[in-house]
């Protein structure tokens, strides 16, 4: 997170950024936040435009964290 924040993200996407995080699926955090996927989706893409780095690795096989979104996920995760 090389990027200086000028304003907090709004909380909308970080709770979608923890649920997605915990299950690595945007599927399973969309069940849990009762969301549609693409929604998810879409404050992910919001979250990581805001704070200027990629937070997951997008693959075939799934999701993992990038090392910026792991330490994203603990800074949540703490609150």
């Amino acid at each position: 997170m090389s990027k200086p924040l000028h304003r907090l993200p709004s909380l909308d996407p970080l709770k979608g950024f923890d649920a997605a995080a915990r299950h690595l699926s945007f599927t399973k955090a969309a069940a849990e936040l009762f969301l549609t996927q693409s929604a998810i989706s879409r404050q992910i893409q919001t979250l990581e435009a805001q704070l200027g780095v990629r937070l997951f690795r997008r693959a075939a096989r799934g999701l993992s964290l990038t090392p910026e979104g792991e330490v994203l996920q603990r800074a949540v995760a703490e609150t």
